[in-house]
């Protein structure tokens, strides 16, 4: 034989389950905050201290005098770490577009790799990819925008001595989230 319970709740006491554990979720979250409070700081990621040892200058015995006919060598200091602040870097002026030489030139046939960054609809969206590898590093007469067939515009980086090189940066944009770059062979 078997036994069924049957559990009731009224509306009122559905609503005081509800607030008690709504309760409950709000002092755990305090006693969260307050122990994170309690907790030291740590140092910001751009304060790193980098220790470099300075060189120094041993003496040689010729320099040093001799005492009854037995040279004295002199014990090396040990070095000294003195802390030199990480380089900081400076906020850098925004790259600003120059459709002038860099778009809409013809790159010659024999102009060596270059790494093909996108192929876009309108011009406005390349010459952004443009802007933007731009701001990786790359100098604005390295990152050209080329009118290509069909309407499209080509935003390529270079020209590259060889294809090792190339092949180089190629990786570095695919990394930075431009996952479609690929290095174009030369008359291309």
């Amino acid at each position: 034989m078997s036994r069924y319970f049957e559990i009731i709740i009224t509306g009122r006491q559905l609503a005081a389950l509800v607030a008690g554990v709504a309760l409950l979720v709000a002092v755990a979250f305090g006693l969260g905050v307050s122990v994170r409070l309690l907790q030291p700081a740590a140092p910001p990621p751009h304060e790193v201290i980098a220790v470099v040892p300075t060189p120094t200058v041993v003496p040689t015995s010729a320099a040093v005098p001799a005492v009854s006919g037995v040279a004295a060598t002199p014990e090396p200091l040990p070095p000294t770490p003195t802390a030199t602040p990480a380089p900081s870097t400076a906020p850098t002026e925004k790259p600003k577009p120059q459709p002038t030489a860099a778009a809409g030139v013809p790159l010659p046939k024999s102009a060596g790799r270059w790494v093909q960054v996108a192929a876009l609809g309108k011009r406005d969206q390349a010459e952004g990819v443009r802007n933007r590898v731009v701001a990786l590093g790359y100098t604005p007469k390295q990152v050209v925008v080329q009118p290509a067939g069909g309407g499209k515009f080509r935003v390529r980086v270079g020209p590259f001595p060889d294809g090792e090189s190339a092949g180089r940066v190629t990786a570095r944009l695919r990394a930075e989230g431009f996952s479609g770059a690929f290095v174009v062979k030369p008359g291309e």
